[in-house]
Order: C-alpha cells, then structure tokens, then sequence
C-alpha cells in the first residue's frame, strides 16, 4: 500500500552502489527504515532530499510481500544545513534525536511528539542563543507528551504554591510534587527550587519556543537534571549511557 507522509530523516546509510537505506520519524508509523533505490544518484525523485535532519514529504511504497519499504520520491519541506554545519548545535541535536527513536521505534509515534521534535530541529536551525538545558528540557516535554509526569503549579495535598513553597520535592513512583510538609511516601525524591518549578510547569504546559533560551542559574543546573532523569528512568525506563539511550 502507497502512503504519502512527512518524515524527518534521522540516519542515511549507503546500500549496494547507488542505492540509501534512509531512518526516519513520522507522524504515524513512528521510527521506520526504508530504501531509497537509487538514492545516491537521482537527481529528480529526491532532490535535495536525503540529508540527515532534512523534514521531507515522502511518498512510500510497501514491496508485495510487506517486506519492506521503499521510497517512490520526495519533497523538501524544510532544510538544516546551517545546523549541520555548527557542531556546537549539531551536537543537541543529534542527542534530541537518539532520545526520539529510543522512545518511539516502531509504529507509535505520535503526531503530537512529532511536531515537537520538527519544532526543536526549526528553532536550533534558526536560533544560536539557544539554553544548554534543551536536549534535556526536549526529553521532558516527551514524558509529558506521553501522559507522565505531575503538575507543577500546586502542591495536591494543600494547595500551596510550589513556586513559593520551601523546598518542594519531586515524588517520583507517585507522580506528584509536593511542598516539604506534605511529602509523604517512600520511593525516590528530588527536591526543587522555585526556578526549577516554573521552568518544568512552562515545558509541560507550553511549546518549544517558550522555553528553548532558558538559562539556569547555577544553584538550579544539577536539580533541573536530577527532577528530568528521575522521570525519563521511571516512565520510560531510558537513561543515557556511554553516548547513548539505553533501556533501564
């Protein structure tokens, strides 16, 4: 069956003498390979197409037996050569990369964290004054997207304003953040701070762009990091090792 779909190309690889084996995210078949017959030559069926963060609209063909797939031709939507050519955002880039096709191989995608990812790719295109925190600010934003996570704005067990409450901690099996008198409960804990709170309730409730020059300060850095790893290792069971996202 032929269906026509925008990919983002995250990994081109060569196959036989002219031909690509080309990875890449969509919207609705999640993370998927397929083969660009001819790919390294043809000037017309994918012109300025197959390079690695390039969002393309493809047309994709199925091999009889379901074997595989295939791409007939595309169409370039939206290029990143000024990304690709700057390794100081090239680098989390490629990292917001991994992070989606560890989370989303096979058929799961989703059109929701595939605009996402689309999003990031445009603005670190476009933008160099961008937060050292994003690629780990980007993992976050999937966690939400994929259903987990707590809110950010008031403690659920009195009300109180987590951005004005002292030391409000993060109860990581249970979902929720609490104030320091309310955090009840066994299981992993990590403590806040306002800055912390406010960026993460921002993320969860907004897009790309309210949050992708965050600058924290230094007393916050490590919390923002600590509050993100607990969840993308309890939802969704990742975790960055030796230069890659493994499973937990």
């Amino acid at each position: 069956m032929d269906f026509t779909e925008p990919a983002i190309i995250l990994k081109v690889g060569a196959f036989r003498e002219i031909d690509l084996w080309v990875r890449l995210a969509t919207p609705g078949h999640g993370v998927l390979t397929a083969f660009a017959f001819g790919g390294s030559k043809s000037r017309r069926r994918f012109m300025g197409c197959l390079d690695p963060l390039n969002l393309v609209d493809f047309q994709f063909h199925r091999s009889g037996r379901g074997e595989y797939l295939y791409l007939m031709e595309g169409r370039l939507v939206r290029g990143c050569p000024g990304l690709r050519a700057d390794a100081a955002r090239l680098g989390p880039a490629v990292n917001c990369v991994k992070f989606y096709e560890a989370v989303f191989e096979g058929p799961d995608g989703g059109e929701e964290s595939f605009a996402l990812l689309a999003e990031a790719l445009e603005i670190m295109e476009d933008r160099a004054d961008l937060s050292p925190l994003l690629p780990l600010l980007f993992r976050a934003k999937v966690v939400f997207l994929q259903g987990y996570g707590p809110g950010f704005g008031a403690c659920p067990r009195c009300g109180k304003d987590l951005r004005t409450a002292v030391a409000p901690t993060l109860l990581v099996e249970q979902g929720v953040v609490a104030c320091a008198e309310h955090a009840h409960g066994s299981g992993r804990r990590v403590t806040l701070d306002a800055w912390t709170v406010d960026l993460l309730e921002t993320v969860r409730m907004r897009s790309v762009r309210r949050w992708a020059d965050a600058v924290p300060p230094d007393a916050s850095r490590r919390r923002v990091f600590d509050a993100v790893d607990a969840l993308v290792r309890y939802h969704l069971g990742l975790a960055w090792e030796d230069g890659r996202f493994r499973r937990v």
